[in-house]
């Protein structure tokens, strides 16, 4: 299965109760080849909205740290551990 199709089964799933108060499952995004991952425990509220990992609060902190490394967020591949907002 492409990461592609899987980002799609994500977005599509009701397999559990989190399904029922979400706006968008989030699946991850990112550069595919990295060999890297930044990995959160579930979306927030601005990621619910948008469907993308890391836009809220958390992503304004991790593009904080990133500031000075010679690293970029576009550097790895970004998602979460739980693929939907916790009510």
């Amino acid at each position: 299965m492409r990461l592609e199709e899987l980002a799609e089964q994500i977005r599509v799933c009701i397999k559990c109760p989190l399904c029922e108060s979400r706006t968008n499952a989030v699946p991850g995004d990112g550069k595919l080849s990295s060999k890297f991952m930044i990995i959160a425990e579930a979306p927030g509220r601005e990621e619910d909205e948008s469907g993308h990992p890391f836009v809220g609060a958390a992503g304004r902190y991790l593009d904080h740290v990133l500031e000075g490394t010679g690293l970029d967020r576009g550097d790895f591949f970004i998602t979460n551990t739980v693929k939907c907002r916790p009510p």
